[in-house]
């Protein structure tokens, strides 16, 4: 196979970026900075996604005819993600200023997914089924602890309205207010961080479905996919039921007094 420099790896983006200027340039004449920066965000997911499809196939349980890359194509699919990141940031060239989409946008889970796969795309199918593996024993229980807390009493508190707790609540929300935004922020922060962190057991079961070897795993995986969500499912029915037929005292079911 010949080399491939830099170069031409840079030359066939050039009528993709020349097609990006233009456009740009228009938006660039009838929009706000916010909003162009918007249109650049969403055309960002669409590059991460068309990148994600030369790598991979969709996920299936079924093996893909889709052949993997071999190490050149991969460096090379890798390198345009390079440089469109780079393009979309946009920095000034004399003071560095961002002008495009910011790092942390351009970084998105997605990014990182694609990012993470080049790591895996290559490895031996036994360590990616022993690595799936490990993902899917973590999510089940992270599944689990999110349900034993969903399914957790409520407190006296929170059963309790009408003329007694509408006060209280209301005070409550009151105060606590500002407190429960800057908390939820946190977790919204954090969860996306862990969504950047986590390798995605996804991506590594579309690895898998371009080696035949697999096959008999990935149908193991999606019938266990399956009865966890047939059986969350089922659990989400009964709490809801539950839920609705939990007596509740307030200034509607308070006992007549004659």
């Amino acid at each position: 196979m010949p080399t491939v420099t830099p170069y031409d790896i840079k030359l066939a983006l050039e009528p993709l970026f020349t097609y990006f200027d233009d456009n740009f340039a228009i938006m660039k004449r009838t929009l706000t900075d916010a909003s162009m920066v918007m249109v650049m965000t969403r055309l960002w997911k669409e590059v991460l996604v068309a990148i994600e499809s030369l790598l991979v196939p969709p996920l299936s349980d079924k093996p893909s005819t889709q052949k993997p890359l071999n190490q050149q194509e991969l460096d090379v699919v890798f390198k345009w993600l390079e440089l469109l990141y780079d393009f979309f940031l946009f920095r000034d060239e004399e003071t560095g200023e961002v002008l495009g989409v910011p790092h942390d946008v351009l970084k998105s889970p997605k990014y990182h997914e694609l990012v993470q796969l080049n790591f895996f795309y290559t490895d031996t199918t036994d360590n990616l089924i022993r690595t799936s593996e490990r993902m899917a024993t973590a999510t089940a229980q992270r599944a689990q602890q999110q349900r034993n807390r969903l399914s957790a009493p409520a407190t006296l508190g929170a059963q309790f309205g009408g003329l007694m707790g509408t006060t209280s609540m209301r005070r409550t929300k009151s105060i606590m207010l500002s407190r429960n935004i800057g908390t939820m922020k946190k977790a919204k922060e954090e969860k996306r961080k862990e969504a950047q962190a986590d390798p995605s057991d996804d991506m590594i079961l579309r690895i898998l479905r371009m080696r035949p070897e697999a096959a008999p795993y990935l149908r193991d995986r999606s019938r266990q996919k399956e009865r966890l969500a047939a059986a969350a499912a089922a659990e989400m029915i009964v709490r809801q039921s539950l839920a609705s037929n939990t007596p509740r005292f307030g200034a509607n079911n308070l006992p007549n007094r004659r």
